[in-house]
């Protein structure tokens, strides 16, 4: 314990790690800095005074309020982050006063961001992605910087094999942002997760003229390393294996990891035979060259969506009495591999195990072992009877008259299977925070099954139905429930949504916007009649931007991110349905693991601590607390890092699905979150910084 206190009273100087002592008061950039940890060495705030945290100011968005994802930046006492209506803002850390706005072309694209990237230079600069464009920012004045690309944006389509002819059928942007190393910005894409797609490359640009330098084709050429784990014409036919989680870049070997996707599209893979590389993988690159150094693939010829959505965490553990720079990645299988990061051998044991290898789909064949580590997971594995909980004899009886299978690993069908974890996790964007004083690794997480269904497209086309409620019905109101005002995991359609132009709702229903999948596989009649539902309107034509758009020829579609209710409409598993784990890295155990989030429903039947469905991530800080968000309950909590014990809760106006930061004016300490907006509590979305008074 004194060894402990010893270091955090350094913590508070600055010094507890390189990237720690040289931002220690700022939040310089995603994940604080480059090993992407979340880690803050600020104890302003700790676990004796942190019952004292108020609101220090909120900056909240001008229009009807919706999503916001950000981590937001502070440097130079400017917290820099993107609102609900896609407007980059820049506000004084100590009052939240705004110091300018910038203004991203953001027609007909929906605000899925999760950061940015900020580099120091002359002058300060700062890499956004809006859409299928490439930005940079003067970070002072927040003007583009004109002789960055073209007048002061680049296409970011560039060095994507995407036909001009196919940019409406395929859309790309990002999620997340990428990483500068020395005059290089690294980045990822995010493409469509259905077909017609293209392959996720990852790319860099130079920082000052926005010219492409490099590209790694995540599915490989003919004649490039790992081609001949796909099929013929796979960067024709297929797509995907991108990187939307983030990276982590150690800037000292020149090596940046990149966790990438599955391929496209997620659930059947008959025209994409193979191990699929480099789908699925934790990929080590030359950040100089983009040449690939090893990599480790999670899941084989996904068929899932079990993509590496969480970004890496570098970190340093203790081998054999000698310490080691290792790479950690955590998984929506409830998994975590640790990986020295030059040579890429793992320090957990991992297993190649035989799976399920039957499939009822055309065509399918499964690959016929998946690695799992052997140490224990964060997250609940396989739909077991164990995990039933008070509707135990309602789900086997469904399960018996169904004929649904269980297991982990399980192919996709039409006639459906039950599945857990699933492709919102176990862990999901959010990713780890890690102490690197503690060697401990915080984690958010989900426990709540799926109903994993396919649909035959061809079925859908010939009954072509146009009944507007049946529409909704059939593919929106699992997620946005049946009166539309939303769940857990879907926003309210009835306030913001029905205020956007009808080719907006046409296009965010075509290409999707993550987490929801695209519906390009509906006609546009089908398309227009969902937009009249929402609207409470009469069918319209559909749109001129999208009325020409061919339909999808995909033979196979998804029925949607359906949870796997029970007969009362509650998630058909004993509680908890979230949870925050707390994990050793130098040994895999886990030290503890508590519910996070609360549903007041099963608080009022008398199962306090239920957990929730979480979406976003948790920081962690040199005063032993962890800040996180992320749940449905609305509320903004600091656990206690030694044991898990909440020590302090704020109610939000809107759900915080997004990461915070943390960051000091003075010896003042802050902490920050983007907050989504709110019909029902008249809050338009922003941000909510909180300090001691």
């Amino acid at each position: 314990m004194k060894k402990l206190l010893c270091c955090l009273s350094w913590a508070f100087l600055g010094a507890c790690s390189p990237d720690s002592r040289d931002n220690a008061s700022a939040w310089p950039t995603f994940g604080h800095d480059a090993s992407n940890n979340k880690f803050s060495a600020l104890t302003g705030i700790d676990s004796s005074n942190v019952t004292e945290l108020q609101e220090a100011w909120r900056f909240e968005d001008t229009t009807e309020g919706g999503g916001v994802y950000f981590n937001p930046v502070m440097v130079d006492n400017r917290v820099i982050g993107l609102m609900p209506s896609n407007r980059l803002v820049a506000l004084d850390a100590t009052t939240g006063k705004l110091l300018w706005e910038f203004v991203p072309d953001s027609s007909g694209i929906s605000n899925w961001s999760k950061g940015m990237t900020y580099h120091p230079g002359n002058p300060d600069r700062i890499f956004l992605i809006s859409g299928d464009k490439l930005y940079s920012i003067n970070a002072t004045n927040g003007e583009v910087i004109g002789d960055f690309g073209r007048n002061g944006r680049v296409d970011f389509y560039e060095g994507l094999e995407v036909p001009d002819s196919m940019r409406q059928r395929v859309p790309v942007s990002s999620n997340a942002p990428g990483v500068v190393y020395n005059e290089l910005f690294i980045v990822g894409c995010k493409v469509p997760d259905e077909l017609p797609s293209t392959s996720g490359d990852i790319r860099a640009f130079n920082i000052n003229t926005g010219k492409l330098e490099w590209v790694f084709h995540v599915i490989p050429k003919p004649g490039e390393f790992g081609a001949d784990t796909w099929g013929k014409n796979a960067r024709q036919r297929n797509g995907g294996a991108n990187c939307w989680g983030g990276m982590a870049l150690d800037e000292k070997r020149g090596i940046v990891f990149v966790p990438t996707a599955s391929p496209s599209f997620d659930f059947y893979g008959a025209d994409r035979p193979g191990q699929n590389l480099f789908a699925n993988c934790l990929l080590a690159l030359d950040a100089k060259t983009g040449k690939r150094i090893w990599h480790f693939q999670t899941t084989h010829h996904d068929l899932w969506d079990r993509d590496n959505g969480s970004p890496p965490n570098l970190v340093t553990v203790e081998r054999g009495g000698k310490k080691v720079d290792a790479v950690a990645l955590v998984t929506k299988m409830g998994y975590l591999f640790l990986f020295n990061r030059e040579t890429g051998e793992s320090l957990f044991g991992i297993n190649e195990v035989p799976v399920d290898t039957v499939s009822r789909m055309p065509g399918e064949k499964p690959w016929p072992t998946q690695p799992i580590p052997v140490n224990p997971p964060f997250a609940r594995q396989g739909y077991e009877e164990k995990f039933f909980g008070r509707s135990a004899e309602w789900i086997r009886q469904e399960i018996s008259k169904n004929k649904y299978k269980t297991g982990i690993y399980e192919p996709p069908s039409m006639e459906g299977s039950l599945i857990l974890p699933t492709a919102h996790g176990g862990s999901n964007w959010g990713g780890a925070s890690v102490n690197p004083e503690t060697n401990t690794l915080f984690v958010n997480s989900t426990d709540i099954p799926w109903i994993l269904k396919l649909t035959d497209l061809k079925e859908i086309r010939a009954a072509n139905q146009t009944n507007p409620e049946i529409l909704f019905r059939s593919y929106c109101s699992s997620c946005h429930g049946a009166n539309r005002k939303g769940t857990g995991l879907a926003p309210d359609l009835t306030g913001r949504v029905t205020k956007y132009e009808n080719a907006k709702i046409e296009t965010i229903l075509r290409n999707g916007a993550p987490p929801m999948p695209s519906f390009k596989f509906l006609s546009q009649q089908q398309i227009a009649a969902i937009v009249a539902y929402l609207k409470d309107t009469v069918v319209a034509q559909p749109s001129f931007e999208t009325a020409n758009i061919p339909e999808n020829n995909e033979p196979y579609g998804f029925n949607g991110y359906n949870f796997y209710l029970d007969s009362a409409g509650h998630p058909a598993i004993a509680p908890p349905f979230g949870t925050l784990t707390a994990i050793n890295l130098n040994t895999g155990a886990i030290v503890w693991q508590v519910p996070l989030g609360e549903d007041p429903e099963f608080k009022k039947m008398g199962i306090p601590n239920s957990g929730m469905f979480n979406r976003g991530g948790g920081i962690a800080t040199a005063g032993g607390l962890i800040f996180i968000g992320a749940t449905g309950d609305d509320k903004f909590r600091a656990f206690d890092q030694r044991t898990g014990k909440v020590l302090w809760e704020y109610q939000l106006p809107g759900m915080a699905s997004s990461i915070p930061s943390t960051y000091a004016v003075g010896k003042r300490q802050f902490v920050v979150v983007a907050v989504n907006g709110k019909q029902e509590n008249n809050f338009k979305g922003g941000y909510i910084a909180f300090a001691m008074p």
